[in-house]
């Protein structure tokens, strides 16, 4: 009994600190352990909840989602200061082990900021670009793909689907289209 009273204290211990705000964070509401502000957040008219937080709290204030903290920034001033002047500060993604293991920490779109994301961005960029992006080349060739298959696909309209003639018609588009993009 004594021991799973302590075990609960120390459970309840750890939840609390969870929510709180670290250091040199951003004023905001009261936040419940696990569920954070989601109770009090308004389906109805979110925005109207968020207006009155930016009206108690100023254009920069904090929220916890769930248990992880989240900084809302509202206003235009403050918007262009964060995304032009700090921009490098505010380039990351949120992180956490799910992420992580789906992504092996590598990726572009989920990728934290830093060099390892820059490597990759500009790894794709390059691998786009000579698989012909940003060149109107590839676009004619797209078009002119699209094309040979309206055209057989309506030459083929009222034809039976069964059988060989589905084999040949998709064997045809797909060694047209691979043949010619390729």
């Amino acid at each position: 009994m004594f021991v799973s009273a302590v075990l609960l204290l120390v459970c309840l211990y750890f939840l609390i600190l969870k929510t709180r705000r670290p250091r040199n964070f951003p004023p905001g509401p009261f936040a419940l352990p696990i569920l954070g502000n989601l109770l009090q957040l308004s389906l109805e008219d979110p925005l109207k909840y968020v207006e009155k937080l930016r009206r108690n709290y100023g254009n920069v204030y904090s929220l916890f989602i769930g248990s992880n903290p989240a900084v809302v920034i509202s206003g235009l001033k403050v918007m262009k200061e964060a995304m032009v002047t700090k921009g490098v500060d505010f380039a990351g993604r949120p992180q956490n082990l799910f992420i992580n293991a789906i992504t092996m920490k590598r990726g572009v779109a989920l990728a934290d900021y830093g060099l390892s994301w820059k490597e990759h961005r500009r790894f794709a960029l390059m691998t786009l670009r000579n698989f012909g992006m940003g060149r109107t080349s590839m676009e004619d060739r797209i078009h002119g793909e699209i094309q040979y298959l309206i055209k057989t696909l309506e030459s083929n309209v009222g034809r039976s689907s069964m059988g060989n003639n589905r084999n040949i018609t998709n064997n045809l588009i797909r060694h047209h289209g691979s043949h010619h993009l390729i």
